[in-house]
């Protein structure tokens, strides 16, 4: 048995149900396909800067799930501690991704992985497990960093996959109260020295989530040690929960990289969210850039023009961002030198990491831009 649909979405989280959501709403026949049932279980320190608001055309106070809106951090930084101001919210990923899918308005195949894509004469065939066949003239792959829709459409290239180690465990509110170091969704943040990346604590009234992330996903193990020592040494974790501590799931994902977007869209297959790469570039958020990926998407299939997704998502302003921001990255590598006395010991310079952290960690782009831009365009060698 076939049925038809004008696009067939492969993932239903944040990139696949905002996708289908405005796609639904342009007049599109839709069809989200997951593996999972929902709600469903998701590792994610469940994270919100400003803008995803905007995206998913919601406001704060009209989400009708949990949320712990955050006015100040915690930073821990080369032996000293600073409270930050900065904003932002906290959600747990089991309530957000189904109420997302839930409003999104398409028809949902959940519980059904992929077993085969087909692309034939006007669009793809997919073959679920039940023996049924779904056709669509437009495939969206949204299903994380094992998409299958990216293993089959997108161009090999080489990518390095960022490291998390992390755990969501319920626990008991009183408990959570005594040791946290904050208010309820504060979060307590350790920058690592010398393994790019760093460790949270995320209360959240009955829950907390607790884990590290690295850039180079072979330092995750000794990342999540110094991790833990600080927050036991701290008295920030409470006794209770020490027995799940060990054990703590992995998984990885990719940052954003300008070469990613070349294999945004192929023979009317498009990739969003974690299957593309598209996480900020420091701080690794990943909820805002996948569901802009994911409206992106929907308004270039809406418009008839599938294969111009890559350049709208180009040009989109947080994601010009995390281009500027990777370029200033990549110039920063090029123009380091050793040095045993570091700027970033002195007490200034290491006040000056942990508020910039923050001030990337509440969302916020850089400044003058267009600055900027000029600035890395007139420095030497490739960014």
């Amino acid at each position: 048995m076939t049925a038809s649909y004008d696009v067939a979405i492969v993932g239903g989280g944040p990139a696949g149900s905002t996708c289908a959501r405005t796609l639904v709403a342009g007049g599109a026949k839709v069809v989200v396909i997951d593996r999972s049932t929902f709600p469903r279980v998701k590792l994610c320190a469940g994270w919100l800067s400003a803008g995803i608001w905007d995206v998913l055309e919601l406001a704060p106070r009209d989400y009708p799930r949990a949320l712990w809106e955050w006015r100040h951090c915690h930073v821990h930084y080369r032996g000293k501690s600073y409270r930050v101001p900065g904003k932002g919210w906290f959600i747990r990923r089991f309530e957000l991704d189904d109420f997302l899918l839930q409003r999104a308005g398409a028809e949902l195949r959940l519980g059904a992985h992929v077993k085969q894509l087909t692309r034939d004469g006007d669009g793809w065939a997919i073959e679920l497990p039940d023996g049924s066949t779904v056709h669509a003239g437009v495939l969206v792959g949204a299903g994380g960093t094992n998409c299958p829709v990216a293993r089959l459409a997108a161009p090999p290239r080489p990518r390095r996959a960022l490291g998390v180690q992390e755990i969501e465990v319920e626990v008991d509110p009183g408990a959570i109260e005594r040791t946290r170091l904050g208010r309820d969704g504060e979060p307590e943040l350790l920058l690592f020295d010398h393994a790019a990346g760093y460790g949270w604590n995320v209360p959240k009234h009955g829950w907390l989530n607790v884990g590290c992330g690295t850039l180079d996903a072979t330092a995750v193990h000794d990342a999540w040690k110094l991790t833990h020592d600080h927050l036991r040494s701290s008295g920030h974790l409470p006794q209770e929960i020490e027995p799940e501590l060990e054990h703590l799931k992995g998984h990885s994902y990719f940052l954003y990289d300008p070469t990613h977007l070349e294999g945004a869209a192929r023979d009317h297959a498009l990739l969003v969210g974690d299957s593309l790469g598209l996480a900020h570039p420091i701080t690794g958020e990943g909820i805002l850039p996948a569901t802009i990926s994911g409206r992106v998407a929907a308004e270039a299939i809406l418009a008839g023009a599938p294969n111009d997704y890559p350049v709208r998502l180009a040009r989109h302003e947080v994601i010009a961002d995390y281009r500027r921001v990777h370029r200033v990255m990549a110039a920063a590598r090029r123009l380091r030198r050793p040095s045993p006395e570091s700027s970033r010991s002195s007490r200034l310079g290491r006040y000056a990491v942990a508020r910039g952290f923050a001030w990337m960690f509440s969302g916020s782009k850089l400044p003058l831009p267009g600055l900027v831009d000029r600035a890395l365009d007139l420095m030497p060698g490739k960014s």
